[in-house]
């Protein structure tokens, strides 16, 4: 009990002197860290980009790469209101040209991108007969073109920095298929084979790419999809190894592993992170 809330203690300490201390202060805030707070996967003073961090997954990263002593710039449609940002912006996926202004934004503020986690995207559910060339379109606009431009971008950053870690998100239902989610699952598996591509392009520039693919994560999104929670959770319960709810906090951990340097040695994987729920 005594433990839980130094540390407590000492993150609310630690989130205010990143709020209030300048840029170059930034040996009194790594000091502070190390002495308070001690992950095993440390991103101190790592510059993070994350899209689709205004609530999931994308928000659950964010607090864990800020609790790990990194400096994260939040993005999505609507600017993300998160206080232990270093910074929040808008940022529509969609528009290529506005990835390239994100990452100039961040280089310019933060001096460097360590880690690119392209986050964002949609999901609907429609008959496979009732999706227009629109539908079809959009889907692909956000989850794979809004990923490939983001990325695009961070790479010649960390191109001429020798060094960076790139990790775009799938998904488990690849390996399923749902019958209403042809367009959607058909992005998430496009970004495997992206994945696997863009790592032999770039890793002989230092730059590791690398893809996490969730399970049923306990989201916002997820909720309004499936309103009846506990009858969700029941079924996942009887489908899981792990029977209890991935969260967004449970699966942070993964991604801050493949963008911090305990992960060199890894480059174009995917890494499945869903407690089991597909499991052969």
């Amino acid at each position: 009990m005594i433990a839980a809330t130094r540390q407590a203690v000492s993150l609310a300490l630690y989130a205010n002197l990143r709020l209030r201390l300048s840029p170059e202060c930034a040996e009194i805030r790594a000091y502070f860290f190390k002495a308070y707070f001690h992950p095993m996967i440390d991103l101190n003073q790592k510059v993070c980009l994350v899209t689709g961090a205004g609530e999931g997954i994308g928000a659950g990263i964010v607090r864990g790469f800020a609790r790990r002593g990194a400096r994260v710039v939040a993005t999505d449609i609507q600017t993300p209101q998160h206080a232990e940002a270093e910074m929040n912006l808008a940022y529509n996926v969609s528009d290529a040209a506005r990835a390239s202004q994100v990452v100039e934004e961040t280089v310019r503020r933060c001096g460097r991108l360590d880690a690119f986690v392209a986050n964002a995207g949609v999901m609907t559910r429609q008959r496979w007969d009732e999706i227009s060339p629109d539908d079809w379109r959009d889907m692909m606009r956000v989850n794979l073109d809004g990923a490939w431009h983001g990325a695009q971008a961070a790479a010649r950053v960390m191109k001429e920095q020798g060094s960076g870690k790139i990790v775009f998100v799938s998904s488990v239902e690849i390996l399923m298929g749902v019958a209403d989610h042809c367009h959607y699952d058909a992005t998430k598996a496009a970004l495997i084979g992206l994945t696997r591509s863009l790592a032999h392009a770039v890793g002989k520039d230092g730059v590791r790419v690398n893809c996490v693919m969730p399970g049923a994560v306990q989201t916002e999104g997820e909720a309004r999809f499936f309103p009846d929670q506990e009858s969700l959770a029941q079924t996942l319960a009887e489908r899981q190894c792990l029977p209890h709810r991935l969260t967004p906090d449970g699966i942070e951990p993964v991604f801050a592993f493949l963008c911090s340097s305990e992960s060199d040695c890894i480059s174009g994987q995917v890494i499945c992170a869903d407690h089991g729920l597909v499991h052969w």
